[in-house]
């Protein structure tokens, strides 16, 4: 039966390598194309949604993402400026400038300064300020006008020029005069990405650092926030950090709404410094994963109402011949970044095997490119060859680090406190394969696990004893119940079952959960009814439907070298095999000492579409038709259905009308 098992060109993926030619550039853009023209339409000038939510797995550095996405950003940054106001000290002037407005701003204040420090000794001119009268030299008048004569020509607003001669109006008659930098603070706008690492009042808002007297002549200082640098470009906050700051959040959100930053939002106490409203344009980009834009939208359901835009990013990308390229530049640009080597030709197929193996799936690479990179690291950090060979180590150096429980289930094994038997034959009795996950630190690794039913004289119930002692969750007990429907259809659709069973996973002393031995169980259930045996050298792997389909399962790689990993430790010396469904054969993926396995017949590996066809390679004869009483499926329909005189169907309907008189 072995010529139906699967050749090796199906157990692993198969790539197209030709006219590949990486280089050593960041390939995001690229590798997320959906994404990247999300981010282009959001940021366009004539584009007015405030705010876009993009959502990516846990292993994105997003951050990562968002810069190689805004490489060709173009923004046009903004200057802002605070004065100081000489007829209210506490509510200084906060004003808009050009780029170039700014620079020549900066440099009139400076030259006021320079005129202000500098001894004239010529006739004083009367200048009328307020109410009040100002004496001003007149070389100083004729100095300023010259100033103001280039701002004007520096296109500063009618606004600007008038508070530059008013301030210099009234430093002229302070008592003393130190330096002009206290009158006034400018600033620009990001033209890329503000990332705000740590959402607080004095990041997001800033920080008033120095309260100044109430009768100060000067600016109190001010330490400005995320959204002053931000206040006509793109601010990037992670949702996670606005969840512990809910109410910070709302207190953003209506700035966003208004497009006007209040400056008493700023963190300090007893401010007397209150400077005008500053106007702002901040375009709001929120990261996280799945977990937190759900939390996020149920925190803030109205989030929507200041025009939202959503995007996601995908778990892998195809690997066509174009996205490989990609794929493979991507990765030498992340070993550029840590100063290693790129990616020799060697290192090619095998770099893409795992890629393909983290998203199980021949046709496809996982993006978790840090997980790629570990073990680059690790081949350079140890000095292994660069060729599969050095790779295959660094991964094996690096699972050595977290796998202790597979070092002590492996040990179980060995010393037959699990017993699990893979030769011979048995009734009732068959190798399930499962996956064992941990949470933090532990690879997930696939074991065989054996699975026994029992069957007797009963009203049709099949019991889960997992489910009955609370060691299976609500998928396995669906999957226990489907099982049921699937005998009852196929046997006893004119009248009961008259059998009752157990199933049990024998020693198994955690919580399970899944539908993946469904297949299995109903397997162990038909050899206990019929008394056919079960060959104890095959595993079986699959979820079953009511109608006999078998459908795919999760982690088939793992439980593939699972089963075979402890085949070798039990010094089992005959070939195995293993059944799975065909729905899994995309996904597979399996280590090169299964494949060499493979190769010199100690493993076999079958794909079924439905239970008929497994039969074959448990029992060793088809499952036949129902009249066929020397099939698998005929001798349990001769059973089901017994004559009616049968002693033992009037034993039972003797003690079902028993127990309706106790009753």
């Amino acid at each position: 039966m072995t010529e139906s098992a699967l050749s090796i060109e199906k157990l692993k993926p198969k790539f197209s390598l030709e006219n590949i030619n990486p280089t050593n550039d960041i390939q995001w853009s690229s590798l997320l194309p959906v994404a990247k023209s999300s981010f282009d339409y959001f940021t366009q000038a004539n584009n007015h949604q405030q705010v876009m939510v993009c959502q990516g797995p846990s292993f994105f550095n997003l951050h990562s993402v968002l810069a190689d996405f805004a490489q060709d950003l173009n923004i046009e940054q903004q200057a802002y400026a605070l004065i100081f106001n000489p007829i209210q000290a506490q509510r200084p002037y906060c004003v808009e400038l050009t780029q170039e407005g700014q620079k020549a701003f900066e440099q009139a204040m400076q030259q006021i300064e320079d005129l202000l420090n500098k001894d004239f000794g010529s006739e004083l001119l009367a200048k009328e300020f307020g109410e009040e009268l100002v004496f001003i030299e007149e070389s100083q008048a004729n100095s300023l006008s010259k100033i103001l004569e280039r701002l004007n020509q520096a296109q500063v607003s009618e606004q600007v020029l008038t508070l530059v001669k008013q301030l210099f109006e009234y430093l002229v008659e302070l008592p003393s005069f130190s330096t002009i930098q206290n009158f006034y603070k400018t600033w620009l706008s990001k033209p890329t990405l503000n990332y705000c690492h740590e959402f607080t009042r004095t990041t997001i808002f800033g920080q008033y650092l120095a309260q100044a007297a109430t009768n100060s002549a000067e600016l109190v200082e001010v330490n400005l926030g995320a959204i002053h640098h931000s206040a006509s470009g793109i601010l990037v906050i992670n949702a996670e950090d606005i969840l512990a700051e809910a109410k910070l959040w709302f207190e953003l959100k209506a700035c966003l709404a208004t497009s006007i930053l209040s400056w008493d939002k700023l963190q300090g106490d007893k401010i007397s410094s209150q400077p005008q409203n500053l106007s702002i344009n901040t375009k709001l980009v929120l990261i996280g994963n799945a977990n937190a834009i759900a939390d996020l939208y149920e925190l803030d359901p109205a989030i929507r109402s200041l025009g939202l835009l959503e995007t996601e990013l995908p778990l892998e990308v195809e690997a066509t011949s174009n996205n490989i390229d990609l794929y493979l530049s991507h990765i030498n640009g992340e070993l550029e970044k840590l100063e290693l080597s790129s990616l020799t030709a060697e290192l090619y197929e095998c770099v893409l095997n795992y890629g393909a193996k983290l998203c199980e799936h021949q046709q496809y690479l996982s993006l978790d490119v840090q997980e790629l990179i570990a073990p680059l690291q690790s081949l350079a950090l140890n000095q292994f060859k660069a060729n599969s060979q050095g790779f295959n180590q660094a991964l094996e150096l690096l699972s050595n680090n977290v796998n202790n429980q597979q070092k002590f289930s492996d040990l179980s094994y060995r010393d037959k406190q699990t017993n699990i038997c893979l030769s011979g034959e048995q009734v009732g009795q068959i190798n399930g394969l499962s996956v064992i996950d941990f949470t933090g630190l532990g690879l997930s690794f696939g074991e065989p696990i054996r699975i026994t039913a029992n069957v007797f004289q009963g009203d049709g119930d099949f019991n889960d004893i997992e489910r009955k002692a609370e060691l299976a969750g609500n998928v396995h007990a669906k999957s226990m119940m489907i099982i049921h429907g699937f005998l009852n259809q196929l046997f006893a659709t004119e009248h009961h079952f008259p059998y009752s069973g157990n199933v049990v996973f024998e020693q198994s002393y955690h919580e399970i959960d899944g539908d993946s031995a469904s297949l299995a169980s109903a397997l162990a259930l038909l050899s206990a009814i019929s008394k056919l045996p079960i060959q104890q050298n095959t595993a079986v792997t699959g979820a079953l439907d009511q109608k006999g389909n078998v459908l795919a399962v999760g982690g088939i790689n793992e439980k593939i070298e699972g089963y075979f990993r402890v085949a070798r430790i039990v010094n089992s010396q005959q070939p195995i095999s293993v059944v799975i469904p065909e729905a899994n054969l995309n996904q597979l993926n399996l280590s090169q000492e299964v494949l060499s396995a493979v190769e010199n017949k100690q493993l076999s590996i079958f794909v079924v579409s439905t239970i008929h066809q497994a039969i074959p390679y448990l029992f060793k004869q088809p499952a036949g038709e129902l009249l066929d009483e020397e099939s698998v499926y005929g001798k349990i329909y001769k059973l089901i259905n017994l004559p009616n005189d049968d002693p033992s169907l009037i034993r039972w309907l003797l003690r079902k009308i028993s127990d309706l008189f106790k009753f």
